[in-house]
């Protein structure tokens, strides 16, 4: 993958690489995002079809491409802290927020 991340795109860390999770997540710093933490991986994001347990916390990514660690943060009691090679998938569609999956 290049450096470059365009919209549409999904990542998956398995077939992409954790260069490509880095470059997309360093990118999306200041941005809002929307992390998921779910018990069913999906490949076809997006396609929510079940009623397994999933969190998601949607706020402003903050982080460091350099360090690896990443959170958003709404409050003190609402708020996700992870590293980049906890993140299996990420997608964003034109015009919407990024989805963040954690593992």
């Amino acid at each position: 993958m290049s450096s470059k991340v365009t919209t549409p795109y999904v990542l998956n860390k398995t077939k992409d690489g954790q260069t490509a999770i880095d470059t997309a997540l360093g990118r999306l710093i200041g941005k809002t995002v929307c992390v998921c933490y779910t018990t069913v991986r999906n490949e076809r994001l997006g396609e929510r079809q079940h009623f397994e347990p999933q969190i998601s916390v949607q706020a402003v990514l903050e982080g460091s491409e350099k360090t690896g660690k990443y959170r958003v943060l709404i409050d003190d009691h609402t708020y996700s802290y992870f590293y980049n090679d906890s993140v299996w998938s990420m997608g964003q569609d034109v015009g919407k927020r990024a989805v963040v999956y954690i593992e």
